[in-house]
């Protein structure tokens, strides 16, 4: 795994923690914040070096934030709300990445960045309207079930419920819109992403078992 890889693990967790803390602040919940310095302290111990590009010890550190935090708002759903993290975490990417506002290649290129950090085999396509960014088999499910393995605790059933939440901020941040679409069959997990600048469309999803 490449040097630019392991910065990007690193700005991940950055944009994942920070937006938690904006969203705990937007919602006044100060009973919440013994739980919440809990949860931050065990995300930051024994982290890398902070000038390191390890990119297998920021995934390691990743992953961990991720599923600490996921398990925070589960456990408190009636407060708390995937979609809203999800999009302060896109606000924080659009602070941190300003450039290439309104630019579908700019917003798939960065899916693309981040499919590549768990081996997703994936394409993007430039089209006449926008982009196209297709997953033919996503990472992120194999390496859930290695974490899984590993005793991670996992809160979520599909790693689906909160990627697209996720990267439908992502693309919103960059001033573009998305209709997605999941695939899965015995053995593959897939979607597909039309990104384009028309403030007409919408973002949405379809899911279908892709023919055998």
């Amino acid at each position: 795994m490449s040097g630019a890889q392991g910065a990007l693990w690193r700005q991940r967790l950055f944009e994942a923690h920070s937006a938690m803390n904006a969203y705990l602040i937007a919602q006044h919940r100060v009973q919440d914040l013994a739980d919440w310095v809990d949860v931050t302290s065990r995300i930051f111990h024994d982290l890398p070096p902070p000038e390191s590009t390890d990119s297998a010890a920021w995934q390691a550190v990743f992953f961990r934030t991720q599923a600490l935090i996921e398990q925070f708002i589960v456990q408190r759903k009636h407060l708390y709300d995937l979609d809203l993290w999800a999009l302060a975490t896109g606000q924080v990417y659009r602070a941190l990445e300003p450039d290439g506002q309104g630019v579908p290649d700019v917003a798939a290129e960065r899916l693309g960045r981040q499919a590549a950090l768990y081996d997703t085999r994936f394409k993007i396509h430039s089209t006449a309207d926008g982009s196209r960014f297709q997953v033919q088999h996503c990472g992120i499910w194999d390496y859930r079930e290695r974490a899984r393995a590993r005793g991670v605790p996992i809160t979520l059933k599909s790693a689906c419920t909160y990627c697209t939440k996720l990267l439908s901020s992502l693309v919103q941040a960059k001033g573009c819109t998305a209709r997605w679409e999941l695939f899965a069959d015995d053995q593959h997990h897939g979607c597909e992403w039309i990104i384009t600048t028309d403030s007409l469309s919408h973002t949405g999803a379809v899911e279908h078992e892709r023919d055998h």
